[in-house]
């Protein structure tokens, strides 16, 4: 077991654990190991600037937050800005790169990994897929739960049966952001997973149902474009009217900077 030194930096009144790729695996196998043995349960969440623009605009996504056991940093642009404002953030950890690297981790303790979301049959495949391609042989099952599942108790009470039985030490959650922070937050003690996170589309581009942008779009800060570019009704919303508070805070963070220097 690994103890890294947790290292805080503090933007846009978030808390981001500052952490490289590998440094995050090992410090989420360390809270594995010690939520195991302790029987607790852990969260991670990776904002990207959809998330930290809604933190602004929800209080309970801000709680959510505020409680998180790790955060990751998932953009680009978070990181860019972080390093102007002078508080540089290392790398981009995004829960689609994050994803794989879990399947890694999974696959050298054998801990057991359920996926809970996507589309009906987009688990499967990523699971065959990793299975063919890696030879993968750790447990790991998937369930998509049906649309407005949340909001029928008594199949919201199946879902998290399905889980609870399942016992595994890694819950992926792909149900889009909020909800997928709201489920793992709002029962956690009841799942009782040692490490749970909301993944977004990254069991979408394993299975290979979404494309993911190129290595340079990544890189340029123009993944956001790559995925508009894919589904620009649903899309349109998020990017060009949710997100542009994003500017206003940034100059404010900007502003306090100042004021503190």
């Amino acid at each position: 077991m690994i103890i890294l030194e947790k290292k805080v930096i503090k933007l846009f009144d978030i808390n981001f654990d500052n952490l490289t790729m590998t440094e995050a695996i090992n410090r989420i196998e360390d809270i594995i190991i010690v939520n195991k043995t302790n029987k607790q349960s852990s969260y991670v969440v990776t904002p990207n600037v959809d998330h930290i623009v809604n933190t602004f605009k929800d209080r309970k996504f801000k709680e959510i937050y505020d409680n998180a056991n790790l955060v990751l940093v998932d953009g680009m642009p978070i990181v860019k800005v972080s390093k102007i404002l002078g508080k540089d953030l290392k790398e981009k950890v995004s829960g689609s790169d994050l994803t794989p690297e879990l399947f890694k981790l999974a696959q050298k303790n054998q801990y057991r990994v359920f996926i809970f979301g996507s589309k009906e049959g987009v688990a499967d495949k990523a699971i065959q897929k990793i299975k063919k391609e890696y030879g993968y042989d750790f447990p790991i099952e998937g369930y998509s739960p049906p649309f407005g599942f949340e909001q029928n108790p008594v199949v919201l009470n199946d879902s998290i049966q399905k889980i609870v039985n399942y016992k595994p030490d890694i819950l992926l959650v792909s149900l889009g952001s909020p909800k997928g922070e709201m489920f793992i937050y709002n029962h956690l003690n009841t799942l009782k997973v040692p490490i749970s996170l909301q993944i977004g589309a990254s069991i979408d581009f394993i299975a290979g149902t979404v494309k993911r942008a190129p290595i340079w779009m990544q890189k340029a800060s123009l993944e956001w474009f790559y995925r508009f570019s894919q589904e620009p009704k649903r899309m349109f919303k998020r990017y060009f009217v949710n997100d542009s508070l994003f500017l206003k805070i940034v100059v404010d963070e900007y502003r306090l900077k100042k004021r503190g220097s």
